[in-house]
């Protein structure tokens, strides 16, 4: 009856989501904040760049002219202003990689999250090529330095300062080349690149035709020292996180926990209705769920339990989407077309999920928060509470909408209905146990060893700020990549190829979905609500990192199958470069917590996780490099909760070998 396979990927997507979090940067103290504030008068305020650009019709490039700037924000607020002498100078791909230019560049520096940002661009131009190199030019204000007039870059910016790919490129080197411009940086993975007629271009060799010496770099750090001559602090891995015994005990517990979920679910499976049994079976689901309990055992068996922890969340909320949605298909199955409408009234009978996730969130909004840890938990747990009601409301108006089709026999058959229908009612059974994964979340990271948190942080403004990161990170998503291609070709808008893509991509369906949080949580996000700020945070960090890795999946690097699952990667060596900076970054916030007597478990489950899914299929590494950059973003908002660390300034960078000419490489 199921013809069509949900994929165990489109699944386990979800669950991963409930491990991913964002962050600001270390704070400081207020002598600190004072000595950066008087360095930042005496620095220049703005920086000129020259954005290379490709023409549209393919007729060649050139080079353009963009002035940025950055002053403090009297009212605290963050603010980009955009100046423009032509009516639509700056297209919307271009503007969404200036607010991810300058939010990015305030996690890399330190910068307080407050500002005014200023991009001011002479005659039209669009497109996220431009990102990087705006990063750079704001990491460059802040430490003082320059630009060389000599040095541009074309590449995209990703959250965590890695560099994505672009297109006409060749078009670009030449324009670079008719500008005097010397040296022109590109993505790693790019040196030979289609130009405008799909023809390969070795753009090494083409540069030197040309005078331009063309050099692959991965991400801002690598890059940094070519534009400027100076070097900026990078994250080096701080050796291997481990858990405390308190919190190893806490983390164990929950993995026997989770196995005995799977055991109850899978001896509950055994008991439906055969047919039910066998069509179930056919999503591969089960094996999936099977294999992951196989892995957490293992990990456990390593001692590995923050590793073990998440796979055996993840199967057991696979077991319990199957048998539940099991339990919905059985009237069907026992009574023919006639149980039709007894099962689509089980699947969207919201009343008792309803009920459980309201009262959690009435457990959340009385916690109180008194360390770090406690922070850690509270915002993974709002923010994977947010996720499973996103999924769930999207499945129902899935359902609905299949359902209404139906009734006006718009299906060709029962089996027409059900290849569409089969999806949505995994969807909303797992965003069921994605609750109880949630909980367990809460559970494991609450009350731990901790710093205490900083009274006089403002947390509203962090959770705007990643608000902001996670609508700019979704406009790129929605104006290049694959959904600008599929709208080009099809003549259909971005709104309704992305409602096309949320039909195959679970990612993207808890994205779309997102604004029904703030509806149906009134009563738990707005001012004067307890713990509302945390419920923010939690909101917007989530979507921050998983808006960022759909560009990582639908513009960076994937490739995808006709149901947009990734089998393979455009350029493994930028992968392989993104996940040793995320896995350096998590490494390096755990280590800072953890000088400060401070146990964060979530973010240590991440790090095992991610070493975990890193060697594996390339779906997979994608995996791993959003435990990774979950795991980062949480600890560095751990840091500026507590006042750990402190933020880089031009001094803070200086070192034997600054002022140095840009490092050698060989291109041959």
């Amino acid at each position: 009856m199921l013809g069509h396979r949900p994929s165990a990927r489109w699944a386990l997507v979800a669950t991963t989501a409930l491990l991913l979090a964002g962050c600001t940067p270390s704070a400081a103290d207020d002598s600190e904040r004072d000595d950066v504030q008087e360095a930042e008068e005496e620095r220049a305020t703005s920086i000129t760049v020259q954005p290379l650009f490709a023409r549209s019709d393919g007729s060649g490039g050139g080079v353009a002219s963009e002035t940025i700037s950055r002053e403090p924000s009297p009212d605290g607020s963050f603010r980009i202003d955009f100046s423009e002498d032509e009516v639509g100078g700056l297209g919307e791909a271009s503007r969404a990689a200036s607010w991810n230019a300058a939010i990015v560049a305030t996690l890399l520096t330190g910068e307080p999250l407050d500002g005014r940002f200023g991009f001011e661009i002479s005659g039209r131009i669009d497109g996220p090529s431009a990102g990087a190199l705006k990063t750079a030019a704001l990491v460059a204000l802040h430490h003082g330095h320059e630009i060389a007039d000599d040095v541009t870059m074309t590449g995209t910016i990703n959250a965590t300062g890695t560099i994505g790919p672009v297109g006409g490129i060749p078009e670009k080197l030449q324009g670079a080349a008719d500008e005097e411009i010397t040296t022109v940086l590109v993505p790693l993975g790019q040196r030979n690149s289609p130009d405008a007629e799909g023809n390969d271009v070795d753009l090494v060799r083409e540069g030197d035709r040309l005078g331009v010496e063309v050099i692959e770099v991965g991400d801002i750090y690598e890059a940094y020292p070519y534009l400027t001559g100076e070097e900026i602090p990078q994250p080096s891995q701080a050796g291997e996180p481990r858990l405390d015994n308190r919190s190893y005990d806490k983390v164990n517990a929950q993995v026997d926990a989770a196995t005995s979920r799977f055991q109850t679910a899978a001896n509950q499976f055994t008991g439906l209705q055969h047919d039910v049994q066998i069509a179930l079976a056919e999503t591969l689901l089960l094996l999936e769920a099977e294999e992951l309990m196989a892995e957490s055992a293992d990990l456990q068996r390593q001692g590995l339990v923050a590793g073990a922890f998440v796979k055996a969340q993840q199967g057991a909320a696979l077991m319990e989407t199957l048998h539940a949605t099991g339990n919905v298909l059985n009237p069907l199955y026992t009574q023919g077309e006639q149980g039709l409408t007894v099962m689509l009234n089980n699947a969207t009978d919201l009343g008792p999920a309803s009920q459980r996730f309201m009262a959690f969130l009435d457990q959340l909004s009385t916690y109180q928060v008194s360390t770090l840890t406690d922070a850690e938990a509270l915002t993974q747990a709002y923010a994977g509470a947010f996720d499973a009601w996103s999924l769930l409301a999207f499945a129902q108006r899935e359902i609905d909408t299949m359902s209404s089709r139906w009734e006006a026999g718009q299906y060709a058959s029962l089996q027409e209905f059900f290849n569409h229908l089969a999806l949505p009612l995994v969807y909303a059974e797992l965003a069921k146990a994605q609750l109880t994964n949630t909980q367990a979340v809460f559970e494991v990271g609450r009350d731990n060893v901790g710093a205490p948190v900083m009274e006089d942080v403002d947390l509203a403004q962090v959770g705007d700020f990643f608000r902001r990161g996670a609508e700019a990170n979704f406009a790129a998503f929605t104006t290049s990549g694959e959904v600008a291609a599929l709208s080009r070709s099809t003549g259909m808008s971005a709104d309704v190829v992305v409602g096309h893509l949320a039909r195959y991509d679970m990612s993207i369906a808890l994205s779309v979905e997102q604004a029904a949080v703030v509806t149906a949580f009134a009563d738990y996000i707005g001012e004067g609500k307890p713990n509302a700020d945390y419920a923010v945070m939690g909101y917007g960090l989530s979507n921050y990192v998983r808006n960022q890795m759909l560009v990582e999946k639908y513009h960076n690097n994937a490739i995808v199958d006709e149901n947009y699952e990734v089998t393979g990667l455009r350029f493994q060596g930028a992968l392989d470069n993104a996940l040793d900076l995320g896995r350096a970054q998590l490494s390096t916030g755990i280590a800072d917590l953890q000088e400060e007597e401070t146990s964060p478990v979530v973010a240590v489950a991440q790090y095992e996780a991610g070493g975990v899914y890193r060697t594996g299929t390339p779906a997979e590494r994608f995996d791993a490099l959003s435990y990774y950059n979950g795991g980062f973003i949480m600890t560095q908002l751990l840091a500026r909760l507590g006042g750990v660390g402190e933020p880089t300034t031009a001094e803070d960078s200086e070192s034997d070998e600054a002022g140095s000419s840009a490092p050698e490489e060989s291109q041959d």
